[in-house]
């Protein structure tokens, strides 16, 4: 005869020696998955926390800010957690308003989970729990870049709520030395943790060159002398567009720089950055 558990079925056997057992794997990810990442401890997002991770480990997720949980997602094969941990690493970096080192997360690895969606399955009973858990995830956070007419499209609520911030220094940048303004370029759009683009020379198509290509202005820029002490990602652009001719501007998005020979405006732009002034949108 059939019977039940909370977490499983039985079929009442149709041979002898035969049944058919069938967990609800769902019910059991729904009762039990968050008070396991309630009573897992927070980690600080950093790289190194991140690292520790088993390569490839996958499942569901949080992030916390200041111990409130902000931000619910899941992995794959494809993208563990090493992978999406970092890129949100790189998205609290530089940001008005926000300490990095007030953002932690909790991983729990999930060993067979493709047939369920433990994401909405977490967001569903840590907001039953605290209404006022979880306010990143409708708020564009860790979404993928926009692509083409990137600039023209509204921003993400949460980069207009956490915009880009290009006054703290770059501590990655060299110092005290001179840097050709392609170098300079280079070296800001790799080291940067928010996206920087920046005008290029085209192929015989009209597409863009790669940014190590960089443009003909910059290449023939005079070198740009770069102080003893760090620099904002604001002065560096000031320095670049100083040695650029004064038909580039700098337009700063809440979520990333350009750098073009243009005097476009921009419905959501905040701020434009030129040689020798910085007037505002």
């Amino acid at each position: 005869m059939a019977f039940e558990t909370p977490a499983a079925h039985v079929a009442e056997p149709s041979a002898q020696g035969y049944v058919e057992y069938e967990i609800d794997v769902e019910k059991v990810l729904r009762d039990e998955l968050p008070g396991v990442v309630e009573r897992a401890e927070i980690a600080p997002l950093t790289l190194e926390a991140i690292a520790a991770i088993p390569e490839r480990a996958k499942g569901a997720y949080v992030l916390f800010e200041n111990g409130h949980p902000v931000y619910a997602g899941k992995t794959d094969t494809r993208h563990g957690f090493r992978s999406r941990l970092a890129r949100h690493h790189h998205t609290i970096q530089d940001r008005v308003g926000l300490d990095p080192s007030a953002i932690g997360f909790k991983a729990v690895r999930i060993m067979v989970f493709s047939n369920f969606d433990v994401e909405a399955i977490l967001i569903d009973e840590l907001r039953r729990k605290d209404p006022t858990a979880l306010r990143w995830n409708l708020s564009g956070f860790g979404s993928n870049d926009p692509g083409h007419n990137r600039e023209t499209q509204e921003p993400a609520d949460f980069d207009k709520e956490r915009p880009v911030d290009i006054d703290r220094p770059l501590s990655f940048l060299p110092r005290g030395t001179m840097l050709g303004a392609l170098d300079l370029l280079i070296a800001i759009k790799d080291g940067l943790p928010y996206l920087f683009r920046y005008e290029t020379d085209t192929n015989e198509k009209g597409r863009p060159k790669r940014h190590t290509v960089g443009h003909v202005d910059q290449r023939d820029a005079a070198p740009v002398s770069l102080p003893a002490e760090p620099i904002t990602m604001r002065e560096a652009l000031r320095l670049l567009l100083g040695v650029l001719p004064d038909t580039w501007r700098a337009t700063v998005f809440p979520d990333r720089v350009i750098l073009y020979r243009e005097k476009a405006t921009y419905r959501y732009a905040r701020e434009y950055l030129e040689d020798g002034a910085s007037p505002k949108s």
